[in-house]
């Protein structure tokens, strides 16, 4: 089983909806500012053409909001997806079968002092000595911040699932009292963390970027059972109450 990460970056305006987007889609995001809606829909083209290439549907297929808000795929059977943004970055995650996903991105020291002393604050004594441990204190606040979201988004939860969730990144371990066991696999690249909240039946994690041409270009297949050599790679891990990772 895998998880497939795609993201574009650039004007959205520049992401052209062909006929795998449904007119109802375009439609509902008229009412949107302009930035919001270009957004909206360059997150849709992306989960389109997602489907088409891994599922060979030619036609997005439709999508409601769950009772949590979260948008989904109206057949069930379908896989899951998490869409986030991060500046002029839009990324994409797709789950395969029947798991869950949850994508968060930020961009590196985009807050000010005063935005990342309010996020450290409700994080646990473990998460704020590895923070203070790092040696690029903004960049840490980032990837918590970012880990945290994801499990947020892939459990739909809201606050009450960051208030439900503690990461001790120096162990590698992961508990929530929420009755879900996942992984996640976060990364810090020069300007974008990403953070991907996964099922822990899934074994890699496929990422792609869209280029301004509109041209797929494969970044990384990343084997989630292996280590990976990346230095600011986290892989937390979580099953039945226990947890484990590799760096």
């Amino acid at each position: 089983m895998a998880g497939h990460f795609v993201r574009w970056t650039g004007n959205p305006g520049q992401l052209v909806a062909d006929s795998a987007i449904p007119q109802d889609i375009i439609d509902s995001a008229q009412h949107l500012a302009d930035k919001r809606r270009g957004r909206f829909l360059a997150a849709r083209i992306l989960l389109a053409q997602l489907m088409q290439r891994i599922y060979g549907l030619h036609r997005l297929p439709p999508i409601v909001k769950r009772h949590n808000g979260r948008p989904a795929f109206a057949d069930r059977d379908l896989p899951d997806f998490n869409i986030a943004y991060a500046g002029n970055t839009v990324g994409v995650l797709l789950a395969e079968e029947r798991s869950q996903v949850g994508l968060d991105m930020d961009i590196v020291r985009a807050h000010s002092r005063q935005t990342q002393a309010l996020m450290v604050q409700g994080l646990s004594s473990g998460e704020i000595a590895w923070i203070n441990a790092q040696q690029d204190v903004p960049e840490a606040v980032t990837q918590i911040w970012t880990l945290r979201h994801s499990v947020m988004k892939l459990q739909g939860a809201g606050e009450e699932g960051l208030r439900s969730l503690q990461l001790l990144p120096g162990a590698g371990r992961l508990r929530t009292t929420l009755p879900t066991d996942l992984q996640i696999l976060c990364d810090a690249e020069p300007t974008l963390v990403w953070s991907c909240a996964l099922s822990p039946h899934v074994r890699r994690l496929y990422l792609w970027e869209i280029t301004g041409g509109g041209q797929w270009s494969a970044l990384r297949d990343i084997a989630l059972d292996k280590p990976d050599d990346g230095t600011k790679m986290m892989r937390l891990t979580t099953l039945h109450g226990r947890a484990l990772a590799s760096y």
